[in-house]
């Protein structure tokens, strides 16, 4: 059954909103990318495995092992995700690495195209390039331009597309498996790939003052549990385009609370270059909400 509009575009602001927050937490934290994004998805995982755990197991010994293989390739996606992205924080500027690493609605777009077979009308298509434009030029122009900073825009990339398979899957998997098993058995799938991550790279993983396992605790909350899990519980109603473009409100959200928190700069061009990606994800929902009532009406047709 379809989900109401309202609670769809209700849940994806939520999901913007917190991970908004994301970029702001991790600095905060001042631990290494390995293990912030280990606890990240360790904590998550450990929520949902307390909170819906006995709905959980029943549903994942009923899928098939093609459908857990699909799970597990979400979560390692999921891991050089975060990996790839908290790792350019360090390098590069709040707003370069938010705006990079969600260009994953062009990767998302390919995708739904060639592989999962289903349309992505033209005026979808404007609504993406709009916002794209607006987040590429909210990034403004990175005052650092040494090595450590290209590094980072290339990690934040790397983040961008395995993103972009990480939605991919979720929208295919939860044609089949309910949305709290899937982001459960996916979070725990992706902590131990960090784990195993940060133990061949050494990352400590303990010692850290009290504060910052605070921070990771926020961070598994806030942009995990409540950010990501909104996006993945709209996979199962919307196409995964339209749950990556609305990301791009977050280097908006990012960007601004990056003002207020971390003193980094927001000016008038930054101010026009919010809107015009919000004008842009505007668009894309409108063409969304257009290609589902035709979807409907051929199904009532039919």
């Amino acid at each position: 059954m379809p989900a109401p509009p309202a609670k769809l575009a209700g849940v994806l602001m939520l999901g913007v909103v917190a991970v908004s927050f994301a970029s702001i937490l991790i600095r905060w934290a001042n631990a290494p990318a390995l293990t912030v994004a280990f606890y990240r998805l360790l904590l998550a995982a450990l929520f949902f495995w307390i909170t819906q755990g006995r709905a959980v197991w029943p549903a994942l010994r009923r899928a098939s092992l093609q459908l857990m293989g699909f799970i597990a390739l979400s979560g390692v996606a999921l891991a050089v995700h975060f990996a790839a992205w908290i790792s350019s924080l360090s390098m590069t500027s709040v707003a370069s690495s938010v705006v990079l690493v969600t260009t994953t609605p062009i990767w998302v777009a390919v995708g739904t195209r060639f592989v999962l077979r289903e349309p992505v009308r033209l005026p979808f298509i404007g609504g993406l390039l709009i916002a794209m434009a607006g987040a590429i030029l909210l990034s403004g122009i990175d005052a650092s331009v040494g090595g450590d900073s290209l590094r980072g825009d290339v990690l934040a990339t790397i983040g961008a597309m395995a993103a972009a398979v990480y939605l991919l899957i979720g929208r295919r998997v939860q044609r089949e498996v309910d949305t709290w098993a899937y982001v459960t058995a996916m979070y725990s799938i992706a902590a131990v790939t960090l784990l195993f991550w940060a133990l061949l790279a050494s990352a400590p993983l303990s010692g850290y003052p009290w504060q910052t396992y605070g921070f990771f605790a926020l961070i598994a909350l806030v942009p995990q549990v409540i950010g990501h899990t909104s996006f993945n519980w709209a996979l199962k109603h919307l196409s995964a385009p339209m749950v990556s473009v609305t990301l791009l409100g977050e280097p908006v959200g990012a960007t601004v609370l990056a003002y207020f928190l971390l003193n980094e700069k927001l000016g008038w061009l930054k101010i026009f270059a919010a809107a015009l990606t919000l004008g842009g994800v505007l668009m894309a929902a409108a063409s969304e909400k257009l290609l589902q009532a035709k979807i409907d009406k051929s199904k009532v047709e039919s």
